[in-house]
């Protein structure tokens, strides 16, 4: 171990393990510090973890086995100790692994507290309690977030969690309020419902993820109908109070709702306390983020930041932030631009996913456009697998360019990856028509889509042709109303 390293990241998130590992690949002495576990919020609170615990769910309740007339659920007291287990033993592994790739790419990795000192040198206390110095030729801040805590809460409660704590209970709810309806509170108010837990959502928004497309959000409130979940929109959580045994919610408008559990999932905070910004010259923000430019330099000299430390995103995006920031530092010309246009993914039961353009967004914009659908229960892997969802392609009604994907189902996650492909390269829904897929796979979905839009784009041609004599067919068509009837 030496005193000087190219990089030293400060993080072992996503974003900071892709800014050492670039470092490395290009030859460059890398250090990173982790003052917690290898991974950071992907495999300790976040990311694994509610995926695990989402698969624990689903193979130990009936929502696998009603499919083809399996076993009924196991009882929730019952399943929690292998729920919990299993979801500890993922998040291990991946840590272990982690640390794995870490050190077998040459890169340094020691455990302990970093902070800034002035002309680029990070001060580290070391678990035994010594303190080490090191000087860097870049420094890359990957710290990361943690869930908000609203004051007044009482978070020391036994029964009131964090989106951190959740993975901690220890006894079986009857019923638990999820404070937050957007992607960590619908993932895990799903998780909830599927092993029985009476939930109530409240989130002072009127509709449920609001960043996602509203078609499909729509179904997802469908869904928690189906679930008995009870949702508690326009108002906010006030208070949360404790009266001979049992959690009283006070809701803005005055709704009390009397629980066994709460679970505030409703915004994150930067870590950035302790890290001796000032000392550095870096400046954050009135939120507590770090401030930066389009490189992810920060105002300090030498000194980068990415991922949650400067704002809320997602893993895919916090990789690419990481990359670009050590391509940055390097000098090099290439691998600085990051994708602008990222899938994104809320893992309930169903998956709710999407990339590019909602049909909100592109109606508000004016857009001539098109919707082409298919019900994803009418493909062969949907009928084999018994599970139903809709697989929504949004298209441009005059060059029939693709504008975003969006999908609500069995791995809808997965199945957006192929027009994620397409939409970033400026492709048109053409392609999906001549490409020759496996079957039987949800990507046959595509087609049906596609020969959904070209259908409607018939339409509109035949209907514009009887008020406009022979129109060319890439003239421009106005804004599309949607097909009535069954989507397909």
């Amino acid at each position: 171990m030496t005193n000087s390293y190219d990089l030293v990241v400060i993080g072992t998130g996503p974003a900071g393990q892709s800014a050492a590992e670039l470092a490395a690949f290009l030859g460059h002495s890398a250090l990173i510090v982790e003052r917690a576990r290898p991974g950071g919020v992907v495999t300790t609170t976040g990311g694994a973890p509610t995926k695990t615990l989402r698969e624990a769910a689903l193979s130990l309740t009936a929502e696998r086995g009603d499919r083809h007339g399996g076993p009924r659920s196991m009882p929730f007291a019952e399943a929690l100790p292998l729920v919990r287990s299993r979801t500890i033993a993922a998040c291990r592994s991946m840590q272990a692994s982690i640390e794995d790739q870490i050190r077998a790419r040459g890169i340094t990795y020691l455990q302990g507290v970093a902070q800034l000192v002035s002309n680029r040198r990070v001060a580290i206390d070391l678990p035994d309690g010594s303190r080490r110095e090191v000087a860097a030729r870049a420094i890359v801040l990957a710290t990361g977030s943690r869930p908000m805590r609203p004051a007044g809460i009482p978070f020391d409660d036994p029964d009131v969690y964090d989106s951190n704590g959740i993975f901690t209970l220890q006894r079986a709810p009857k019923d638990i309020v999820v404070a937050g309806a957007g992607p960590v509170g619908i993932e895990f108010a799903t998780i909830f419902a599927a092993l029985g837990v009476h939930v109530t959502i409240v989130d002072p928004h009127t509709r449920l993820l609001p960043t996602m497309d509203g078609e499909l959000t729509q179904l997802i409130r469908a869904e928690f109908e189906r679930r008995s979940v009870r949702l508690v929109m326009g108002a906010g959580v006030e208070s949360v109070s404790r009266r001979d045994g049992q959690l009283t919610v006070a809701v803005a408008g005055g709704t009390r709702i009397l629980t066994d559990a709460v679970l505030f999932a409703a915004g994150r905070a930067a870590n950035t306390e302790g890290l001796g910004l000032d000392a550095a010259g870096v400046t954050i923000d009135a939120r507590g983020r770090v401030v930066v430019d389009r490189y992810y330099q920060t105002t300090g000299a030498g000194v980068y930041a990415v991922g949650d430390v400067v704002g809320p995103t997602l893993a895919s995006l916090a990789t690419q932030q990481g990359r670009a920031a050590a391509c940055h530092a390097f000098g090099l010309s290439f691998g600085v631009p990051v994708d602008r246009a990222a899938s994104a993914a809320v893992y309930g039961i169903p998956e709710l996913s999407g990339v590019g353009a909602t049909e909100e967004q592109v109606r508000d914009a004016g857009t001539p456009y098109v919707v082409g659908r298919c019900d994803l229960s009418r493909t062969a892997r949907g009928a084999i697998a018994g599970r139903g969802g809709r697989l929504k392609l949004i298209v441009r009604a005059d060059d029939r360019k693709l504008l975003g994907v969006h999908c609500i189902g069995d791995i809808a996650s997965e199945l957006v990856g192929m027009g994620h492909t397409v939409l970033h390269m400026g492709g048109a829904v053409d392609i999906f028509l001549t490409l020759a897929l496996n079957t039987p796979t949800y990507c046959s979905a595509y087609r049906d889509a596609a020969i959904d839009v070209m259908g409607q784009l018939a339409s509109l041609a035949r209907r514009d042709a009887q008020t406009v004599q022979q129109p060319a067919f890439d003239q421009q068509l106005p804004l599309a109303v949607q097909a009535a009837g069954d989507p397909r």
